[in-house]
């Protein structure tokens, strides 16, 4: 209990002592971890809304005319189900009124693109799946070519390509982020390092005296590993609240004003991510630590 308190007093005093060197150093964790937290969280959040979009990648919306006739949507409806690469049981027709309906269902919590419309601007449309993801542009240059009553058919629609353009945009996003909190990580490593060899150059004459008097290595170096992981859990700490603050008045508000993008961060996220912050801390301080000791301490 007597070393537990001794390497205590030891650590604080020689933070205390180099505090402005201390704090950098803790400035630095925080901010790697920080970005950390954040890229991890974003990438969660994009992740899953590609994941919702990826569900519609072999969708295929088909919009009509509201001038078309009861024949002529029948005719289109029979070609459709004719194209050998769409899954004819998932073929379904949805009027304007049904449209509307589920629009004000989705945006129910926004009722103001809504609340305030006279006439139902959307049209009847035909939704698709097909059997494969990969024939979706070959069932949408047939249905705009090949249909009969073309001029009925306003527009078509599927969303492979712009899923495909949102995973390169995430995928850049990720690897920025993975190349960012590695480089900060690495200076924060140093600067604990930094922080640990002052410490060390400041106490050199009582480390000298403790090795004549018999002290073991372990003894003179748990101050100095201790003090390095001080750091590291401290900056850890911050980053946590700057990542918590980032979540409730940045991301949630993204998500309650987007819902149309289907943003959404996993359960339990944050219960796996906070601890990782914390043992990210504990491990940039240890190799500082580490790495200090190492290089600038003969025991």
């Amino acid at each position: 209990m007597n070393k537990i308190a001794y390497f205590a007093s030891e650590t604080w005093a020689s933070l205390r002592k180099n505090l402005i060197l201390a704090v950098a150093a803790i400035a630095v964790v925080a901010v790697s971890l920080g970005i950390l937290g954040m890229v991890v969280m974003g990438w969660n959040m994009f992740s899953n809304m590609i994941k919702n979009a990826e569900r519609k990648v072999g969708e295929v919306d088909i919009y009509l005319s509201d001038l078309t006739t009861e024949e002529e949507r029948a005719a289109i409806e029979a070609f459709l189900v004719s194209i050998p690469e769409v899954d004819p049981t998932k073929v379904t027709y949805k009027t304007k009124d049904q449209a509307l309906q589920e629009f004000k269902e989705r945006f129910k919590d926004q009722p103001e693109l809504w609340e305030y419309i006279d006439e139902n601007p959307l049209p009847n449309s035909y939704e698709l799946m097909t059997k494969d993801p990969k024939d979706v542009g070959l069932v949408v240059g047939r249905i705009s070519n090949e249909a009969p009553f073309r001029d009925r058919i306003e527009d078509v629609k599927s969303a492979s390509s712009a899923i495909e353009k949102l995973e390169n945009i995430f995928d850049k996003f990720r690897q920025i982020g993975i190349v960012g909190v590695i480089a900060l990580a690495i200076v924060a490593v140093l600067l604990v390092s930094v922080t640990i060899q002052v410490a060390i150059f400041a106490r050199r004459r009582e480390i000298g005296i403790m090795k004549l008097v018999g002290a073991t290595n372990w003894f003179i170096r748990w101050p100095f590993v201790l003090e390095g992981i001080s750091e590291g859990l401290v900056g850890s700490a911050v980053a946590i609240l700057v990542a918590l603050a980032v979540k409730v008045w940045i991301l949630d508000k993204l998500i309650e004003n987007l819902q149309f993008l289907r943003l959404s961060l996993s359960p339990g996220l944050l219960a796996v991510l906070f601890p990782c912050m914390v043992l990210g801390g504990v491990v940039i301080g240890a190799l500082g630590s580490a790495y200090a000791l190492g290089r600038f301490l003969e025991v």
